[in-house]
């Protein structure tokens, strides 16, 4: 009895080596499928890397920054979900902006958005394989950074902030009958500033006006300016430009003065104390930023990616800050306008 089950034994012993021999894997099969499952997830909830270079600070910017933001949330990239957002404000410091930009390339960003001309310039200069996605630019050739708005041709696309001149001209004249003489102030610095005061140069004369051109290379020049302007023209018209929007308080402050009108080409800048404007939404130019970019992300090739240009703007006027500077308006104008209320310390 003792031999029978000893030889039960070792024939049990024996069936255990055989079905290890012959099966080995099955048990690391079932693990490598489960941990391939597991790579598989983690795979399709990638994270990607988004770097948001802007300008300076300024209300209207930081419009154009959120309105980004939703632009990608609503094409799929959340910030909850599948991507991580690096924002970066060069506080209109060109050296730090450069930095900023680099610093962002160098992270191991998977697409660059700019804020603003000069970051959007500087990312370009960064980068020449990253994509980069400009945000409210009005001269995008002229600035260099694509060859083409139809046909971008490298790594920069995005949207044209090209401002309805003609349009805000013609309701200054339609606001203020008497003018004669048009002063545009901007920044000798800014590439968007120039082109656009070449516009409304040529818009302002086809209204049979003179225009008068006031450069500042500093926000510090911003107050005498104004002052000096204020003595040689009838109204202030002011491109867009990030170095006199970081000083608009100024702008307005020295300008109530004297009882300045300002027609600004930015829209939240009647709040601020403009007087009026054909104003385009700066958060829609940043939600179709960031439908861009999305598109990008999802494969589209930004050398071939056309700029998109938002046109069209919303009639807007300051009723308060015209009744503060003696200015009439008509009831026909202010029932085909929008009427914005100002800010507070904006009248």
């Amino acid at each position: 009895m003792k031999r029978k089950g000893m030889l039960v034994t070792f024939g049990l012993i024996f069936a255990v080596l055989i079905i290890g021999f012959f099966f080995p894997n099955e048990q690391s099969n079932n693990q490598q499928t489960i941990s391939g499952e597991s790579e598989d997830s983690s795979i399709s909830e990638e994270t990607l890397t988004v770097g948001l270079l802007q300008t300076t600070s300024h209300p209207s910017l930081d419009e154009i920054r959120e309105g980004t933001i939703q632009g990608l949330e609503e094409n799929g990239y959340g910030e909850a979900e599948n991507i991580e957002i690096n924002f970066q404000n060069a506080q209109g410091d060109q050296n730090l902006m450069n930095t900023m930009a680099n610093s962002l390339v160098n992270e191991g960003a998977d697409i660059l958005i700019g804020i603003g001309t000069p970051a959007s310039q500087a990312l370009k200069n960064a980068s020449s394989e990253i994509p980069v996605i400009m945000a409210a630019v009005s001269d995008p050739v002229g600035s260099g950074l694509v060859e083409s708005e139809e046909n971008p041709g490298a790594n920069v696309t995005g949207v044209k902030n090209q401002a309805p001149v003609e349009d805000q001209i013609r309701l200054m004249t339609d606001i203020l009958p008497d003018v004669e003489t048009v002063g545009l102030l901007y920044s000798s610095g800014e590439d968007n500033a120039r082109a656009e005061a070449r516009r409304a140069e040529s818009a302002i004369e086809q209204a049979g006006l003179t225009p008068e051109t006031y450069t500042v290379s500093s926000t510090n020049e911003i107050q005498q300016m104004v002052a000096s302007m204020a003595k040689e023209v009838d109204v202030i018209y002011l491109p867009t430009d990030n170095t006199i929007a970081s000083a608009f308080n100024t702008v307005v402050s020295e300008a109530d003065r004297y009882n300045m009108p300002l027609i600004p080409t930015v829209d939240i800048m009647i709040a601020q104390g403009g007087l009026a404007t054909v104003g385009i939404s700066q958060v829609q130019l940043g939600v179709e930023s960031g439908r861009m970019a999305a598109e990008v992300l999802d494969g589209k090739n930004p050398a071939e990616f056309p700029v998109y240009i938002v046109e069209g703007g919303d009639q807007l006027i300051n009723v308060q800050k015209a009744e503060s500077i003696g200015v009439t308006i008509s009831e026909e104008i202010l029932e085909n306008s929008k009427i914005i209320e100002p800010e507070a310390g904006g009248e």
